[in-house]
Parts: structure tokens; C-alpha cells; sequence
């Protein structure tokens, strides 16, 4: 899956996309225990995020629709990747990162043949 860094409590990865098409595409993850916020985002080298998910953060759409903690963003020629709606099929809780991976790679069609392991607790004092 990749490498992954972590920065107390963040993940983070990145893992390139093999695509039948050929399509320049890679995937990145984040991850934040204390915040609760998840966010994997589907980016084509040239074009940026094409598909993403956040749990954890409002959003705030092109057209002044506010939008709450949960929501996607898919691809469009008129806003880019800035216009977001709130996904039906993301029923994991924020605190839940592999489950949330395996239901966004279920409905963006990716096939992850690799593991994902569960992110390390998180400890109060962080090694002081």
C-alpha cells in the first residue's frame, strides 16, 4: 500500500493506481485519531483530485450549499474538484479508517489487492 508516515496521531499514504486504460492515476490517504477526520483522494497526475472523500471537515460548495462532515467530491468541467455532495454508501464511523477505505474502494470500483492495517493507537502523552 505503500509507505505511510507517522506524525503523532496521522497517517498518511500514498499508492499508485493500476488502471487497464493507462490512466496516470494515484491515491492518497489521511488519517488524524484525534481530529477523527479520514480523507482518501483518487488524483490524476495532470488533472489533480478527481474523486475524493472526507469525513471530518465541513464543506462548503461553489453554490453556497453548506454541506456537513461527511461528503465526496467527483470531477466536474465546471467546478473542478470544488463541488461535493453527501454520500449515502459511507457508513463506517469517522474512527473506523479500514472500513472506510473498503467502502470508498467499493463505489470508486478500486480493487485493493493489499492490506491495510488498523492505524496505532494513539497515546496522551505522546512519548514525552
Amino acid at each position: 500500500m505503500g509507505a505511510r508516515r507517522r506524525s503523532f496521531a496521522r497517517v498518511q499514504f500514498r499508492a499508485e493506481i493500476r488502471s487497464e486504460a493507462g490512466y496516470p492515476l494515484f491515491v492518497n490517504g489521511r488519517y488524524n485519531a484525534l481530529a477523527e477526520t479520514v480523507s482518501f483522494s483518487l488524483i490524476h497526475r495532470s488533472t489533480g483530485r478527481v474523486y475524493g472523500l472526507d469525513l471530518g471537515a465541513d464543506h462548503h460548495n461553489p453554490t453556497c450549499v453548506n454541506l456537513g462532515e461527511k461528503h465526496k467530491h467527483r470531477w466536474t468541467d465546471r467546478y473542478a474538484d470544488k463541488e461535493a455532495y453527501v454520500p449515502d454508501d459511507i457508513t463506517a464511523a469517522p474512527n473506523k479508517p479500514v472500513e472506510i477505505w473498503r467502502q470508498f474502494c467499493l463505489e470508486a470500483k478500486i480493487t485493493h489487492t493489499g492490506v491495510m492495517d488498523t492505524p496505532p493507537a494513539v497515546h496522551d502523552d505522546f512519548g514525552l
